[in-house]
């Protein structure tokens, strides 16, 4: 028996494929046999990754199909003759990108519909959170259970800050982060509009940084409202960057800002509780369950309310206490050790599941 882990697409800086390849090597140190395929692979990762063309699994093995989207390979998937284990990585509601991205519009409605299909011919599946697991349940599926993505601290700790970056915004001005995908239900427009609230009531030496891979027809969007809201000088959008870049972005940041209304898991919360700092998120889907305690979680989300949370806490000297002791408590639950304990009990209960299912 073989763990077979099929993927549509293995990219070198996407966290759902990261994913993959931890979970590879948590099930080989397990002591199983464990492949790779996908359907789409970048040729910068340098792993073991078998091209679909190649596929030989057969009844004898247990396919793990990792579910990020809607694509036409979900149609291999749904028609595999095999009962398969799915982790589902959610998939964005559609209405998000309407009107401003059709065609990942038309993607998100193509993986609900799909993944209704995908479920029937599922036996156990894992969500990257409760939240996801939810809805698989809501199609019916009996057996689901969250697995948290797998964040290791050493990975982020171990790197070193970058000189010449960090030196250019240590200049006693407040770091705001935003760390993420460039979409619209990532709301970092919403982010400028804390931004400019900031800058124009509490104080005018505010930066907000957002990292990561902007949209273009949303990038112009973004630019137009700095502009308009005259920030330009105190926006910076760095684009894609290395994880070099994004760990000195993090030591940088006096708070990490998540008004995101769609997270399936959301990695950032993670990685700003791993540099110790404060985190400030709206309170929605998955979120409240990553963040826990940890942070601060934003019923309101207008700018003026999220601002005031931002100054209120970072002048609180026994509000930041207290969060550092939540972000320990919840980084120990979310650690590699815990997943990998949860992934070999799970495995018992997917191949007794599996042999009942034959």
């Amino acid at each position: 028996m073989k763990l077979i882990q099929v993927a549509h697409a293995m990219t070198k800086h996407d966290g759902a494929s990261k994913f993959v390849l931890e979970m590879d090597k948590i099930f080989k140190q397990l002591g199983y046999e464990s492949e790779i395929y996908a359907h789409k692979i970048d040729e910068r990762i340098e792993y073991p990754i078998k091209p679909m063309s190649a596929f030989d699994g057969g009844p004898e093995d247990i396919l793990i199909y990792q579910m990020t989207t809607g694509t036409s390979f979900n149609r291999w998937v749904y028609n595999y003759p095999h009962k398969i284990v799915l982790y589902y990585h959610n998939i964005t509601p559609a209405k998000y990108f309407f009107g401003n991205a059709w065609g990942s519009f038309f993607k998100c409605l193509a993986g609900r519909r799909d993944l209704k299909r995908i479920v029937k011919n599922t036996f156990f599946a894992w969500g990257a959170s409760e939240y996801s697991c939810e809805e698989l349940r809501a199609l019916g599926l009996q057996h689901a259970r969250p697995l948290a993505a797998i964040v290791e601290p050493e990975r982020y700790l171990s790197c070193a800050p970058l000189p010449l970056l960090a030196k250019r915004y240590q200049d006693g001005w407040c770091n705001l982060l935003v760390v993420g995908r460039g979409v619209p239900h990532k709301k970092q427009d919403e982010a400028i509009r804390v931004l400019k609230y900031y800058h124009d009531h509490i104080s005018d030496k505010v930066r907000l940084i957002i990292v990561g891979n902007i949209k273009k027809s949303f990038d112009k969007k973004l630019h137009a409202l700095t502009a308009e809201l005259k920030m330009q000088p105190h926006v910076v959008f760095t684009g894609m960057v290395s994880h070099e870049e994004l760990c000195t972005y993090y030591r940088l940041a006096d708070a990490v800002l998540c008004l995101s209304e769609h997270e399936g898991f959301c990695v950032p919360l993670v990685e700003g509780m791993i540099f110790e700092k404060p985190v400030f998120a709206y309170a929605c889907a998955a979120v409240p369950e990553t963040l826990g305690k940890a942070g601060v979680l934003l019923e309101n989300k207008s700018p003026a309310a999220v601002a005031q949370a931002i100054r209120r806490t970072l002048s609180d000297a026994a509000v930041l206490q207290q969060l550092a002791v939540e972000r320990k408590k919840r980084l120990a639950e979310l650690s590699y050790d815990r997943i990998y304990h949860q992934v070999e009990a799970d495995l018992k209960e997917i191949i007794t599941l599996w042999r009942e299912n034959r």
